[in-house]
């Protein structure tokens, strides 16, 4: 497997720092060591590069949250459709659960990540906290436990089994960059069984961008720049967790 320059070096000092520290969050602090660089712009992978479901929140008749005249069907289409071009850019394939305002079961959008034997699955939505509230920041949810439905979809020994720990890197990884590409409030990862990351077949994460009740913080996600930074985040995340994944795949 051939790698970028770039992501070549940085994996060697990953696979360094990991062998003196043992820590899960070694993908953190490396690109914490490489924050100003910027996602890699050619393809970085063999022929077949890895494939990651981008799931827009809510749609159709499922509007999602409403608050301060944002809408969150509508900023979780816009900030997935960002992700998905700064991943195509980063070389990764991509396919959307929706491209415009329709609506999908959470069993449907899971299962397209069996369909197209994903290597990950990213669902982008918005968080309140009821009116008036002052809570913002950006979380990242993640299931401790896979479906039964989903775990008879994967063979055994699959590397798409999620149940054993790469969802909860993966989710380190994509709210660590986020918070470090928007300096928004930190609130950390947090394991939930939710059935849209509950139910696919592979490291699956569903990302909270901000809470559109905080008056600040809805008039940040209002600004296209903004929505820019909390795409990159993202993309940034699940370029380095596919990317450690790979080499520690090479490797063996």
């Amino acid at each position: 497997m051939k790698f970028h320059p770039f992501i070549a070096q940085s994996l060697q000092t990953l696979v360094a720092f990991s062998a003196l520290t043992g820590s899960s969050f070694s993908l953190v602090w490396l690109e914490q060591q490489r924050a100003a660089a910027p996602l890699p712009r050619q393809s970085c992978w063999n022929e077949m590069a890895p494939l990651v479901v981008v799931d827009a929140g809510h749609g159709g008749h499922d509007g999602g949250a409403v608050a301060n005249g944002v809408i969150e069907k509508k900023l979780s289409l816009d900030i997935a459709n960002r992700v998905k071009k700064e991943l195509e850019a980063a070389g990764l394939r991509v396919v959307m659960t929706r491209t415009d305002d329709s609506f999908l079961s959470l069993d449907e959008r899971a299962a397209l990540a069996s369909t197209h034997q994903a290597a990950a699955f990213v669902s982008v939505h918005l968080n309140t906290d009821g009116a008036g509230s002052a809570a913002e920041g950006i979380e990242t949810y993640f299931a401790e436990t896979q479906a039964l439905s989903a775990r008879q979809l994967v063979p055994a020994g699959s590397s798409q089994r999620h149940n054993e720990g790469g969802s909860a890197e993966f989710a380190s990884a994509v709210q660590h960059l986020v918070c470090a590409a928007t300096k928004a409030e930190n609130r950390g990862t947090k394991a939930r069984d939710y059935a849209v990351v509950a139910r696919a077949v592979c490291p699956a994460v569903l990302v909270e961008c901000g809470f559109i009740t905080s008056t600040s913080e809805s008039a940040r996600l209002k600004q296209a720049g903004y929505r820019d930074k909390i795409a990159n985040g993202i993309a940034r995340g699940v370029a380095l967790f596919l990317q450690r994944q790979a080499f520690q795949v090479a490797g063996s």
